[in-house]
């Protein structure tokens, strides 16, 4: 999985013709899965960095909004006073990282970038202190500990210090251990400044707010409203349409482990009934891919069976990358799809959700076969995109180590 979310975001930026630039070292950097990770893991095992704070009895909640090149953002602040920064939420993400001042090579971000000194509640993790003497590639300065590796979601290689500083993000406060970058070979981002990281490692926002779930639900990305993620106890779904699927068992060490991986046991189109081949079912759910990857058997038999629903002649030239496009008057009776999970939980997803204008008056599909990637460690794995959860609230049990879902209007969740 280590260059999984760099090939996704280079695939992406040709679609969406964003302004996303990533150097070739950085394309070929694994994401936090170095030393860096291995370090930390060590040193955080049975303790973190911080001390995490609980959410509020009443839980938290997070706003959050769509970008033009289609990621899913949050605005926090950090430190005292508060600082404002941005970041990308990632459902897979390891841990909460920013730029920080001192920069040598920073990345272009819409913010100032955060200044640890003007911070009261700012500290940094001391250089003889377990956690850096963890991390095989650190380095003191002024009792600073620095480290050099992958640490970013978007592949590229980063240079930073360990710290801790108080968080407010949505209605949640948090002392949290954080990543302060100083350099990186990334030229933007697009406007965030980091990364806000929900997945299954001690050092990650759900691990250090000692969270027992959370949950999401996005706006369509066109209707310009706001989306939301519940943290603790105001995680919960109404009801009624609910689905539930358990999380496919990892063993320690398994690359998987920070993921949310579910197995896919078919896809309906129209008619179709699609079945992943043997060894190919894992499905990674996802926030920083917008579109969805399939393996490419089953992604070309979903094409064809769109074909057949749709009815419609598809255009002659696809807008690149998609392989498969229409023009949009003929695609008014296309029918959901339909992905169903291990224990019979059905993910319904309309037409809108997976038909997106990439053109004027062009329609594409907006998933794709992972052999596009060109990376036979993706042969086997689906990835489930942002774009198909729309307006589906998505709750993560931890300590049931479950996905629940149902159809949801996201803009009127409170």
């Amino acid at each position: 999985m280590g260059r999984l979310v760099v090939t996704i975001l280079l695939v992406l930026c040709l679609i969406f013709l964003t302004t996303c630039s990533i150097s070739t070292r950085a394309a070929m950097a694994s994401r936090a899965h170095g030393n860096l990770r291995r370090g930390l893991e060590r040193a955080m095992r049975g303790r973190l960095l911080a001390d995490g704070t609980a959410s509020p009895p009443g839980g938290a909640v997070v706003p959050s909004h769509w970008t033009p090149g289609l990621y899913n953002v949050a605005n926090f602040t950090i430190g005292t006073p508060p600082q404002a920064a941005s970041a990308f939420i990632d459902l897979s993400g390891e841990l909460v990282w920013t730029q920080c001042s001192l920069c040598r090579r920073c990345f272009k971000q819409d913010l100032p970038v955060f200044t640890p000194n003007s911070s009261s509640t700012f500290q940094a993790a001391p250089c003889g202190g377990d956690v850096c003497k963890s991390i095989p590639t650190s380095n003191c300065s002024s009792n600073m500990c620095f480290y050099d590796g992958p640490l970013t979601s978007l592949g590229g290689n980063t240079f930073g210090f360990a710290a801790a500083d108080k968080f407010t993000i949505g209605t949640a406060t948090a002392s949290l251990g954080f990543g302060c970058v100083v350099a990186s070979d990334i030229d933007t981002m697009g406007g965030p400044s980091g990364f806000i990281g929900l997945g299954r490692t001690p050092w990650s926002l759900v691990a250090q707010m000692k969270l027992t779930k959370f949950s999401y639900c996005l706006v369509p990305h066109d209707s310009g409203k706001t989306s939301r993620l519940f943290l603790g106890s105001s995680a919960k779904l109404a009801g009624g349409k609910s689905a539930t699927a358990q999380l496919v068992k990892t063993s320690p060490g398994d690359v998987l482990n920070q993921d949310y991986p579910l197995q896919l046991e078919g896809i309906k189109a129209g008619d179709a009934v699609i079945s992943p081949p043997q060894g190919a079912s894992t499905i990674l759910v996802h926030t920083v891919a917008p579109v969805s990857f399939l393996v490419d058997s089953t992604y070309q038999d979903l094409k064809k069976a769109v074909m057949k629903a749709v009815g419609a002649a598809p255009t002659s030239k696809p807008v690149e990358p998609f392989d498969l496009c229409f023009p949009k008057a003929g695609v008014s009776g296309a029918p959901s799809i339909v992905f169903t999970f291990h224990g019979a939980a059905a993910l319904t997803v309309e037409q809108s959700r997976y038909l997106i204008e990439a053109d004027k008056d062009t329609l594409c599909l907006a998933i794709l076969s992972t052999s596009w990637l060109n990376s036979t460690e993706l042969d086997e794995m689906n990835i489930l995109g942002s774009l198909q959860q729309e307006n589906i609230h998505m709750l993560f049990d931890l300590d049931k180590e479950t996905v629940s879902f149902e159809p949801a209007d996201c803009s009127s969740l409170s």
